[in-house]
C-alpha cells in the first residue's frame, strides 16, 4: 500500500549525502522484545521512526469523536515533564528534526525523524511527550479552538455538506462517521482533558501494531533507538473492528436554496490495498480524472461545453474499505446532463482503459517514487504501509521494478475485474434546485440522507 506515503509532503532537508544509496530491508527485534522493520538506506545524514498504533477509541459508543485529533497535536505541542508547552517545536526546528502524530480512523501514527547525531536527543523529547504529556490547559483551549473553527469554515462550504451527507448514506449514524465528519456542534464543547488523558492511556501503549526505522543505522543502534522511545509506555491492547457499509446504487439530492452552483459525485467501493492493485488504481485513477488531459476533464469540457472541472481520487473510511470518487462543481441548469456525461465517460473508460502510451502514464509516478528513496520519512511510511498490510518485508523497496512490470493488459484487467461498474456508483448532488435531478431522494439537511 503507497498512497499514504505519496501524501506527504518531503520533510525538512532529511535526504542523502552523496554514495550508494540502495536501501537493504529485514525484519529485527529490540532488546526489549519489540519486533521492527529496519529500512537501512546507506549514506544518509538522518535516521527515522515511524510507528502505528491501533486508535479505535471512536469505535465504543458515547466517546466524542474529536478526541483523537485534539490529543495528538496537544502531546507534542502542550509540553511534557522538563519541556515547558510549545518548546518542543522550536527545539526540533533548531535541530532540523521532525515529529508528527497524524490521525486516521484506524491508527495514531507517530513520525520521529532527526540526524542521525540528534537521534538520541530527539527520542528522548518524544519519549517526554508521548509517556508524560502536560496536557497544558491553555494550549488544550488555543488547539480545540483552532480546530473547531477550521471545521466549521469548512463545513460552511456547500460541497464539504455533499460529502457529509455521503458519509451518512454510506456509514450511518456509526461513531465512525462522527468522527469523520466532525458534524457534532457540541463535540469540540464538551471535550474534556479528561476524555484526552484516556484516550492517551489507551492509545499510546509500548506495543504499536506496526514499526519502522529508516537510515544509515545499524540494528543495534535502531533497536536501542526504538526502546529509549518505548520507554515507560502501558502495553495496552485493541481490538479488531469491523463495519459493513451501505452502497446501495442510489441518487441523492441535497438541496440547498443558497448556493450558487451544484456539485456532484460519484462513489463506489474498491478492493483493500492488502488485496493488491493499488498501484494500477493510481496510474488509472490519474488517467480517469487527474488533470487536463484526463477523460472526465475531457467529457465535461466537451459534452457539456463547460469550463468546469470533474475530477477522480481514491480515498478509504477505514484501511478496509476503500473508494473511489469522482467529483466537480458544475452550473446548477447542468447538473442532469453531467450524470449521463460523467456515467457515459466512466463506462467507456472502463472497457478500453486509458489511452495513449502505458510509459507516458507511469513516468509521473516512476519520479515520485524515485523521490521517496531519498527521504526516511517518505521511504519509512512507504513501508509501515505495506507492513500494516501484511505484505513481505522491504515490498516498498520493489516498487519501481513492479512499476516496470504493468502492462496496458494489466491496467485493463484491473479495471474490468475490480473497478465498479458505470451503473455501481451512488451519486450525490448538492443544488439550489430541488428539482435538478430527476428521481433523486432529495433531502435538506446532511443527516436525512442515512433515511435514502
Amino acid at each position: 500500500m503507497i498512497r499514504f506515503a505519496l501524501a506527504l509532503p518531503l520533510v525538512l532537508g532529511l535526504s542523502f549525502c552523496e554514495g550508494d544509496k540502495t536501501p537493504v530491508a529485514s525484519d529485527q527485534i529490540s532488546p526489549n522484545g519489540t519486533p521492527y522493520r529496519l529500512v537501512q538506506m546507506p549514506g544518509n545524514d538522518y535516521a527515522a521512526i515511524l510507528a502505528a498504533w491501533p486508535n479505535d477509541w471512536v469505535w465504543a459508543e458515547g466517546r466524542n469523536p474529536a478526541t483523537a485529533y485534539i490529543g495528538a497535536q496537544l502531546i507534542l505541542a502542550g509540553g511534557a515533564e522538563g519541556y515547558p508547552a510549545g518548546e518542543v517545536v522550536e527545539r526540533f526546528a533548531d535541530m532540523d528534526a521532525n515529529g508528527e502524530l497524524p490521525v486516521t480512523a484506524d491508527h495514531l501514527y507517530g513520525m520521529l525523524a532527526a540526524k542521525k547525531g540528534d537521534w538520541p536527543e530527539a527520542i528522548a523529547i518524544a519519549n517526554a511527550h508521548l509517556t508524560q504529556p502536560s496536557f497544558d490547559p491553555d494550549w488544550f483551549d488555543r488547539i480545540r479552538t483552532g480546530f473547531a473553527q477550521n471545521i466549521a469554515e469548512a463545513q460552511s462550504q456547500p460541497i464539504q455538506q455533499g460529502f457529509d451527507a455521503l458519509r451518512w448514506a454510506i456509514i450511518g449514524d456509526h461513531p465512525l462517521r462522527a468522527m469523520l465528519s466532525l458534524d457534532d456542534p457540541d463535540a469540540f464543547a464538551t471535550l474534556s482533558l479528561e476524555d484526552l488523558r484516556t484516550w492517551h492511556s489507551a492509545t499510546v501503549t509500548a506495543r504499536p501494531e506496526s514499526v519502522v526505522i529508516t537510515g544509515d543505522i545499524t540494528p543495534e543502534q535502531a533497536g536501542a533507538g526504538l526502546d529509549a522511545l518505548l520507554m515507560g509506555m502501558p502495553e495496552g491492547n485493541s481490538q479488531t473492528q469491523e463495519i459493513v457499509l451501505d452502497y446501495r446504487p442510489r441518487k441523492i439530492l441535497l438541496h440547498l436554496p443558497d448556493a450558487t452552483e451544484a456539485h456532484l459525485s460519484f462513489i463506489a467501493p474498491l478492493p483493500a490495498t492488502r488485496m493488491g492493485g493499488d498501484l494500477e488504481d493510481l496510474i488509472l485513477m490519474t488517467a480517469l480524472g487527474g488533470g487536463e488531459d484526463s477523460v472526465l476533464f475531457a467529457s465535461v469540457r466537451d459534452g457539456l461545453r463547460a469550463s468546469y472541472s470533474f475530477n477522480a481520487g481514491l480515498g478509504n473510511y477505514t484501511r478496509g474499505n476503500r473508494f473511489l470518487l469522482m467529483t466537480g462543481a458544475l452550473e446548477a441548469a447542468k447538473l442532469a446532463d453531467a450524470v449521463d456525461v460523467v456515467r457515459d465517460a466512466y463506462a467507456g473508460f472502463r472497457d478500453t482503459g486509458p489511452d495513449g502510451d502505458i510509459k507516458d502514464r507511469k513516468a509521473p509516478w516512476r519520479q515520485a517514487f524515485e523521490s521517496n528513496f531519498d527521504y526516511v520519512i517518505d521511504l519509512g511510511m512507504a513501508e509501515l504501509e505495506t507492513m500494516l498490510d501484511g505484505f513481505p518485508t522491504g515490498h516498498s523497496l520493489n516498487i519501481i521494478d513492479m512499476l516496470d512490470a504493468l502492462t496496458a493488459t494489466d491496467l485493463r484487467n484491473r479495471l474490468q475485474g475490480h473497478w465498479p461498474q458505470a451503473q455501481d456508483f451512488v451519486i450525490m448532488a448538492v443544488s439550489p434546485d430541488a428539482d435538478a435531478l430527476s428521481g433523486a431522494c432529495v433531502i435538506t439537511r446532511p443527516e436525512d440522507a442515512k433515511d435514502c
